[in-house]
C-alpha cells in the first residue's frame, strides 16, 4: 500500500529556477490567414486570440520584472556586505560583484521588454471590435508587433539543416590490392574529441521539457491559470529499508508549476511506499515550511498553502 500526498507551495524567487517563461513559448502567434473574405466574427476571434497572447505576455513579464528586481536587490546587498567584511576573500567579492552586475542587466532587460509589451497591450485595448473596418485594418499591425516582441523575448528554435541530396555516381573499376587489408575488427581507431565547454551538460544543462497540462480563464476576474504536467523531481530510499522494499523506491516526489495571474505555486506530489505513511510522516499542516537546497549551495524557503492528509492508494 502506498500513500500519495499532494502539497501546494507558494513560490517566490523559485519561479526563476523553474524558468516558467517557457509556458508562453508554446503560445507563439500563428500566421494570419487572408483577411479579405473573412466575416467580422472571424476577425474578432483572431484579434481576441492575439490580444490574449499579449495579455499573457504582459502579465508574465510584469511578474518576472518583480522577481528580477528582488533578485537584483538581494545580489547587491550580498555584494555590499561582502565588501565591508574584511574576512571575505577578494575572489569571492569579485564573484559577487559580477553576479550583482548580471542581475542588474537582467532586470533592465526585462523592464524594457515589459514596458514595450504593456504599451502594445494598451494600444490594442483602444481598437473597437465591433468596427469591422478598424479590426481588418489594425489586425495585421497588431499581429506584426506582437510577433516581433514575442520573437525578441522567446527566439524561435533554428530550423534543422537540410542534408544535401544524394548524387548517384558511377564507380570506376578499382584493381584489387596486392595485399588484402587487415580485418576491421583488428584495427584500433582512437576516437577522441577536443573538450568543448558549450556541450558540457554540467555547465549547460539541457532545458527540461515543458508541457502545459491545462489552461483556464476565470469568468469574473479574467485571470488565466496554467498548469504544467507533473515530472519526477527526486526520489529517495532509506538505506535501512532497501532489503524490505526489494528494489522499490521509498519516496518519489513529482513537481508541477502552476501560474494564476501574478501568483505562482509549486505543486508537489509525494508517493510513499509505506502502509503506515500517515503515521510515519504525519500530515502536511498549513503554513508549514519547506527548505529546498540545491547542489550549488543556494536554497529557497517555501510555505505550504494547503493542508493535506494524503490519500491511500493500494
Amino acid at each position: 500500500m502506498r500513500s500519495q500526498i499532494r502539497l501546494s507551495l507558494i513560490v517566490g524567487l523559485l519561479l526563476l529556477q523553474f524558468n516558467s517563461s517557457h509556458l508562453l513559448a508554446q503560445s507563439r502567434p500563428e500566421e494570419l490567414p487572408v483577411l479579405d473574405s473573412l466575416p467580422l466574427s472571424s476577425l474578432q476571434s483572431l484579434f481576441t486570440s492575439l490580444f490574449t497572447t499579449t495579455l499573457d505576455l504582459d502579465s508574465t513579464l510584469r511578474l518576472e520584472e518583480g522577481f528580477a528586481d528582488s533578485l537584483q536587490g538581494l545580489a547587491m546587498q550580498q555584494w555590499s556586505l561582502a565588501k565591508k567584511d574584511s574576512t571575505v576573500a577578494k575572489t569571492t567579492v569579485d564573484s559577487l560583484g559580477r553576479e550583482a552586475k548580471s542581475a542588474k542587466e537582467r532586470y533592465k532587460k526585462i523592464s524594457t521588454q515589459s514596458t514595450k509589451v504593456h504599451k502594445l497591450r494598451q494600444w490594442m485595448e483602444t481598437i473597437p471590435l465591433e468596427d469591422s473596418v478598424s479590426v481588418r485594418k489594425n489586425l495585421p499591425k497588431a499581429w506584426k508587433q506582437t510577433r516581433q516582441v514575442f520573437d525578441e523575448i522567446y527566439p524561435p528554435m533554428p530550423e534543422p539543416a537540410k542534408s544535401a541530396p544524394a548524387i548517384d555516381e558511377i564507380a570506376e573499376a578499382i584493381p584489387a590490392p596486392a595485399k588484402a587489408p587487415a580485418p576491421a575488427s583488428n584495427i584500433l581507431v582512437k576516437q577522441t574529441a577536443k573538450y568543448n565547454p558549450a556541450s558540457d551538460v554540467m555547465l549547460n544543462p539541457p532545458t527540461p521539457p515543458c508541457v502545459i497540462a491545462s489552461t483556464t480563464r476565470d469568468e469574473f476576474s479574467g485571470e488565466i491559470s496554467k498548469e504544467m504536467t507533473r515530472s519526477e523531481w527526486f526520489r529517495y530510499t532509506n538505506p535501512a529499508l532497501k532489503n524490505y522494499l526489494q528494489g522499490k523506491t521509498h519516496v518519489i516526489c513529482e513537481a508541477a508549476l502552476a501560474i494564476t495571474g501574478q501568483n505562482a505555486a509549486l505543486l508537489l506530489t509525494f508517493t510513499i511506499q509505506d502502509a503506515n505513511a500517515r503515521k510515519a510522516f504525519g500530515r502536511l499542516e498549513q503554513n508549514s515550511v519547506a527548505i529546498i537546497k540545491f547542489m550549488d549551495g543556494s536554497s529557497f524557503t517555501l510555505q505550504n498553502a494547503v493542508p493535506d492528509d494524503g490519500v491511500y492508494n493500494p
